[in-house]
Formats: C-alpha cells, sequence, structure tokens
C-alpha cells in the first residue's frame, strides 16, 4: 500500500480522500503534497510529512478487548454468535480434522484498486481453488485484510464460505467507522471461544482481529482448555516519526502471551518497509514462520509486495517482505509459501482493466499460507 498510496492517491483528491486518514494528517499530506506533485517524489519527502502527535490513550477505547460476535450460515442467513451462545455444531457430513494440524492463509486486496469487485471476485475463485486442494483434515483459516463492505458481499453471497466457513465480519460494524477492515474465516470444524478487536494507537484506524479457538493439553480434558489465539492484522502503513508500528506489535504480542494462550499465531499486512520491522517478532517473543523453515531476508522468494506494483513503482521503491506469519507457544512450523503469485482477474474482464490503463492483478500484494502443527496440544471435538 505504500507506493500505492503515493503513485495513485495523490494524483486524485477523491481517491486521496478514500484513505482513510485522521483529519490532523490528511491535513499534513495537503500541505507537503498538492494535487501538482512530481511523482517521482522520494520516501523520504513523504517521511517528512509525516509527523504523527505523540502517542496518548486519550480514546479510553485503544488497546482494550472489544468482544465481536462471529457468524455461520444456516442455509438461509447469517447468524450471529458470541462467547457466551452454544458454538453451532459442524454438520455430521464433513470430514474429521486432524486433532493436531492447521493451515493458515492471508491476503491483502488492494481496496483502493478500481474495479474492485472484480478483483475480489477472482481472490475469492482462486481462495476457493485453494480450500478444494487442501488436505480434508486440515482445517483452514483465512485472514483477509483490506476488505471493503462491497467485499463483504460478496463474501456472504460465496456458496463455499457459506458451507466451510465461520465468518466474523459480514458487514462493517466493527471497525469502528473504517473504509476497510479485516475479517477472518474460520473452519467450520474449529470450536471457537470468543472473538475480539483490539484497537492499535493509529492514525489509519488499524486494529487486531483476534479469534481463540479452543484447545487442550493432551489427556487434560475439560481443566486443561486453553486457547490457539489468531490475530489478522494490518499495520500501519508508510514511515512515521515516531514510528507506529512497533507500539501496534507490542500490544499484539501481549494479547498473544496472554494467560490460558498455549499457542499463537499472528498474520497479515505487517508493512515491513524500515529496517526495525526485522526485528518486532523477536523484540515481542514471537517466532517468523518464514526465517524459521530457511527463508533469508533480502531475497526474491520472500518478497510479498512490489512485483505486482504500477509500472515503474518496483523501480522506484523495491520490492519487500510485507506480508508474514508469526507465531509462538505449543506449535511448530510445518511448511511456508507464497500466495497469489500472478493471479490475474477473469480472462474476460481483462481488456476493459488494461483500457483503463490499469494492472489486471488481483492485488499489489502477495498472500501467505503456513502449516502448522499443535505441540503437546489438540484441538477440541465437538459434543455433537
Amino acid at each position: 500500500m505504500l507506493t500505492r498510496f503515493i503513485t495513485s492517491s495523490l494524483t486524485s483528491s477523491s481517491r486521496f480522500h478514500s484513505f482513510h486518514f485522521s483529519p490532523s494528517i490528511r491535513s499534513q499530506l495537503h500541505q507537503a503534497f498538492p494535487l501538482s506533485l512530481n511523482m517521482s517524489a522520494s520516501i523520504s519527502s513523504l517521511t517528512g510529512a509525516l509527523q504523527p502527535p505523540p502517542i496518548t490513550n486519550q480514546e479510553s477505547n485503544i488497546y482494550k478487548r472489544h468482544p465481536q460476535p462471529y457468524h455461520s450460515f444456516n442455509g438461509s442467513i447469517w447468524v450471529p454468535y458470541t462467547s457466551t451462545t452454544p458454538t453451532p455444531v459442524s454438520p455430521s457430513t464433513f470430514p474429521s480434522i486432524s486433532p493436531t494440524s492447521i493451515r493458515l492463509l492471508s491476503w491483502n486486496i488492494d481496496f483502493m484498486a478500481p474495479f474492485g469487485s472484480i478483483r475480489m471476485s477472482a481472490a475469492l475463485t482462486y481462495l476457493s481453488n485453494l480450500v478444494s486442494s487442501s488436505p480434508s483434515s486440515t482445517p483452514l483459516v483465512i485472514l483477509l485484510q483490506e476488505m471493503t463492505p462491497r467485499d463483504l458481499a460478496l463474501i456472504r453471497d460465496t456458496e463455499w464460505i457459506q458451507k466451510w466457513f465461520f465468518v466474523t465480519d459480514i458487514n462493517a460494524e466493527s471497525w469502528h467507522g473504517s473504509s476497510y477492515g479485516t475479517t477472518t474465516l474460520v473452519d467450520r470444524r474449529l470450536r471457537i471461544a470468543e472473538v475480539f478487536r483490539v484497537r492499535w494507537y493509529s492514525q489509519m484506524d488499524r486494529d487486531g482481529l483476534f479469534v481463540d479457538l479452543l484447545v487442550t493439553r493432551d489427556g487434560t480434558g475439560e481443566q486443561g482448555r486453553e486457547v490457539l489465539r489468531l490475530c489478522n492484522t494490518h499495520l500501519e502503513s508508510l514511515v512515521a516519526n515516531p514510528p507506529i508500528r512497533p507500539g501496534q506489535m507490542e500490544i499484539a504480542g501481549k494479547y498473544l502471551h496472554g494467560e490460558k494462550v498455549a499457542a499463537a499465531l499472528l498474520a497479515g499486512d505487517l508493512n515491513a518497509i524500515q529496517p526495525f520491522d526485522r526485528d518486532l517478532h523477536t523484540d515481542n517473543g514471537l517466532r517468523d514462520a518464514y526465517l524459521d523453515l530457511g527463508g533469508k531476508e533480502d531475497s526474491d522468494d520472500g518478497y510479498t509486495w512490489g512485483y505486482q506494483s504500477r509500472p515503474g513503482t518496483r523501480e522506484r521503491f523495491g520490492c519487500s517482505r510485507m506480508d508474514k506469519i508469526l507465531y509462538r507457544g505449543h506449535l511448530k512450523a510445518q511448511a511456508f509459501e507464497r500466495i497469489g503469485v500472478g493471479e490475474r482477474v477473469a480472462e474476460e474482464e481483462r481488456a476493459m482493466i488494461r483500457l483503463a490503463n490499469r494492472e489486471d492483478w488481483v492485488t499489489d500484494h502477495y498472500g501467505v499460507r503456513g502449516d502448522f502443527e499443535l505441540d503437546g496440544a489438540v484441538f477440541v471435538e465437538y459434543d455433537g
């Protein structure tokens, strides 16, 4: 999103205002980058424009836990559930799950790109193929960032999602006023204990979307129940002074190390574009699945942003490993790979998009996929 913002948003007044900055930051950007901006402006000049106010806790809801419902499709409508209502039982026709395996998919679908419905439809078709080709015994969780209300409508109406997944957000009610946000799709064979959000300190209304999945230590029964905690997040974009992402990750880390959290996974667009971003996982007691499985920083096989940006953007700003999967606790990373590489919209839609002088990639990000095994714990089975 860094260079999408520079090369696209700043060239159009309406698109500039659609990016959800606070009024103070929007004012600073207008002053620093008038619409006649020479588009060869460097990141360093953008850095100088972004001088956020000191971090304070004036907003009492920042960093606190905000419970929200998740939803299950009953054949006619999406029904909301909370931690105080019984978890819906998965249909008996579903394949049994491996009690220790989980597969995580994370993908950022650029909310500012034109032809959004076409791109999101292509993304869902691609994800459907990934789901159908995954081992039937491995439960899946899909973390999506930069969703819009239009995207959520497509998700609600998608048959394979209705059949196989709980959905945390089917509308924008939990996005605290933002025009875009996150949603998580959870395999219906997993037991959800709770869903909640934690607002980060942010100039862009970023937060963490947490889902607690019930697990138990081997042989300890009801008294040994704990959770595998998942966090879907989109950390602050761009360069700021003072930096904002370290504080966001610190709060995320505290929740991932919470009481009764046997294991945790955090994934999403971490906007890792500065040197300090490389240490944010270790600073907060987390491991990086890509690095643990042999990946190297500054390598082509690790970059998730840049290759599918607009022409000239990669040459000016390079590529980066923005999207990551981090973990801790009773988990072992088994596999990691990028997804969405080279994915384009449907063939019949490409000519129209190219005629508008736009790229026909589904999105500017590659997604990431990770396979994990619980170590010393198992998923709680349904009673029914």
